[in-house]
């Protein structure tokens, strides 16, 4: 049974004075303990509170006198170094002295007998990774659905928005230039993959819909900072563009953490925070970013030897669709910029190295260092980035507190890929087969945000930014020239004739004169390949209708969304000579492709047609049962499955 008050706290006491007792009790045990064990470790002392060391340290001075030492010539009788099949040519194997300058002890003197010290130079040892193939697969995909209903009303049917925004998105990806190219290394490895992209580059899709813009380079033509078509100095910053709602928004973050910084945590109220006056709906709102970053420095050389051919292809393709048709009254109309920007550039890197690989001994021969691969060596990353975000809002709702906020949008969504390849160079790469560097992007963005807002106002946020971004950076310049016969014999070597190998290098003139020469020898092909495919579609198509009793202005955002694509690869190498025996082919492609159906737009009738045009081939709005990736669900099921009305009233 329990027991009363004062029992209890008897027994308390009881049982602390029994755990202090016991405590003193163990500290005499390991007092005495602790005292033994010393003992024991002192027992071999005459006396453990002094300690003696005996050393015998008196040296008797007849036994060893001051050591002679004179300056004289060398001796006639002292007789030369064996000759050491070790030691590399040059090397310096003359006496030397054994005590100070030119010492020479005398035979008779105690504990020393003549000598003669060699210097001995061994051939210095050079331990080298064999760099392998890096082969990256990607894959990020984000699904959401965050349709809201609040209330009732003539809402517009979710299926059919649902449907048409599927044909649209199907029409984005008929406007690139080149499909996709494919994921599988062996249509690299057998040239199928190679020539397609080729032949498309060369014969890319030219559309001529009227209400369809679309900005074509190739060559030389496409190099530079080149935005919406035209070529500007500096690359536009996404961050500086941003709706004014994301950037509050990162304002809000930077204070509070300059905030949580100055303050201890237990003063952090930022779960908490006090609600603001007034009335507000957020229907819009959302931010969505595909961001990719690829560096790679594999391998790389000065000089580089290709047995076959030597292809470099650059395409970027961009494709941006807008639909912004809002419905309301007057000003609830709002903006979206589109920016399509690319930047390739090519930028001088010379071999830091190549100037200090200089031998002391001209006569010498160069030190040939040699890493085999029998096969092909692979440096490829193919990445694919999606983001399919439904975000139809329904609301019809009466308000009379006094301070409202609805958040029904504001979703961040981002896929974010970070690679980073480091290898190692040499001074020379001999490739038996062929080079192929191939460097693909393609970037797709729809958006629907065609809303109907009534009894609201829209806030000074109501911009849309849509932005597809590339940066392709090489480091390294490459020049061709011609092969010369000594080198063209090395393409065909394998692994067992290394000696064959090294004595065409070092019979180049090439080579002459150098210290050191790292050599990667390729008996297949030499593959280098970035491929990237970003998709972003975001569907914002509200119905917002508010009354409000009070009579008090209602603020709605209905748009300030921010989508973006952006791809960033640098190719870190240096500057090399390429000698291809069967010839080089390069070449460089942008297309930048806009369609915009907007009010406020110039050609606003001639985009409705283009849209109509597109849709022929794809199912049109409605029609739900063959649209690419729709689910057939009723009213109530699609219902079902939709989220959480995140709102909060005061």
């Amino acid at each position: 049974m329990a027991l009363d008050s004062i029992t209890e706290q008897i027994a308390h006491f009881v049982g602390t004075f029994e755990l202090t007792t016991e405590q003193a009790r163990w500290r005499d045990f390991y007092e005495e303990f602790t005292a033994l064990r010393k003992k024991a470790e002192l027992e071999g002392l005459e006396d453990p509170a002094r300690i003696n060391v005996k050393a015998n340290l008196k040296m008797d001075p007849g036994d060893y006198g001051p050591v002679p030492y004179k300056f004289g010539l060398a001796q006639d009788d002292v007789p030369p170094p064996t000759e050491n099949s070790g030691l590399i040519d040059g090397a310096d194997g003359s006496p030397g002295p054994a005590i100070g300058p030119d010492a020479i002890l005398p035979e008779d003197a105690p504990g020393f007998s003549s000598f003669v010290q060699m210097n001995i130079l061994l051939e210095p040892e050079y331990i080298t990774e064999l760099i392998g193939s890096a082969v990256t697969y990607t894959v990020q995909k984000i699904h959401l659905i965050d349709n809201d209903v609040v209330g009732e009303g003539d809402f517009r049917d979710v299926e059919a928005l649902m449907a048409q925004a599927d044909a649209l998105q199907s029409a984005a990806l008929s406007l690139h230039a080149i499909s996709t190219p494919s994921i599988h290394i062996q249509d690299y490895q057998s040239g199928e993959a190679v020539e397609q992209l080729i032949e498309q580059m060369q014969s890319p899709i030219n559309l001529e819909i009227e209400g369809v813009t679309v900005h074509q380079f190739h060559g030389d033509d496409a190099s530079g900072i080149i935005v919406n078509g035209e070529y500007v100095d500096e690359i536009p910053d996404f961050l500086e563009l941003l709706p004014e709602h994301h950037k509050e928004d990162l304002e809000d973050e930077d204070a509070e953490d300059e905030l949580a910084e100055a303050l201890p945590a237990e003063w952090d109220q930022s779960e908490d925070p006090e609600f603001e006056d007034g009335h507000s709906v957020v229907a819009g709102g959302n931010y969505a970013v595909n961001e990719v970053a690829i560096s790679v420095g594999w391998v790389d050389a000065p000089n580089i030897v290709v047995g076959g051919q030597a292809i470099n292809l650059t395409a970027v393709s961009q494709v941006a669709v807008v639909s912004d048709v809002d419905q309301g009254a007057p000003g609830v109309q709002s903006d979206t910029h589109v920016v399509q920007s690319s930047n390739i550039a090519t930028e001088a890197n010379e071999a830091s190295w190549v100037e200090h690989n200089v031998s002391d001994n001209p006569d010498q021969d160069p030190i040939v260092m040699i890493d085999w691969i029998s096969g092909d060596l692979l440096v490829t990353n193919f990445i694919e980035q999606l983001i399919d975000a439904t975000d139809i809002d329904h609301i019809n709702t009466e308000i009379s507190a006094s301070s409202t906020a609805y958040t029904l949008g504001d979703n961040d969504m981002a896929n974010v890929t970070n690679i980073i390849q480091l290898g190692s160079y040499y001074d020379v790469i001999i490739i038996g087969g062929d080079m192929v560097s191939i460097d693909v992007v393609n970037q797709t963005i729809v958006l629907l945000d065609n809303d109907v807002i009534h009894g609201a106002s829209p806030t000074d946020a109501e911009d849309n930014l849509v932005m597809n971004q590339v940066s392709l950076t090489t480091e390294g310049e490459d020049t061709h020239e011609e092969l010369s016969d000594n080198l063209a014999s090395t393409v065909s070597l394998q692994e067992v004739d290394t000696d064959a190998l090294e004595d065409a290098l070092l019979n180049d003139p090439m080579f002459a004169g150098t210290e050191v020469v790292r050599v990667l020898k390729i008996e297949g092909d030499l593959l280098q390949i970035n491929v990237i495919d970003q998709v972003t579609m975001l569907q914002d198509d509200d119905d917002v209708y508010v009354e409000n009793s009070s009579g008090e202005g209602v603020s709605a955002l209905g748009a300030g969304n921010a989508l973006l694509n952006s791809a960033n690869v640098t190719k870190m190498g240096i500057d090399s000579v390429v000698m291809a025996q069967e010839g080089e082919y390069s070449d460089v492609m942008l297309h930048q492709a806009s369609l915009i159906d907007s009010p406020e737009e110039e050609n606003a009738e001639l985009v409705n047609e283009a849209i109509a045009m597109l849709l022929e081939d794809v199912d049109g709005p409605g029609n739900s049962e063959n649209a690419p990736g729709q689910s057939n669900l009723t009213s109530s099921e699609a219902a079902a499955i939709d989220d959480g009305l995140q709102s909060m009233l005061a």
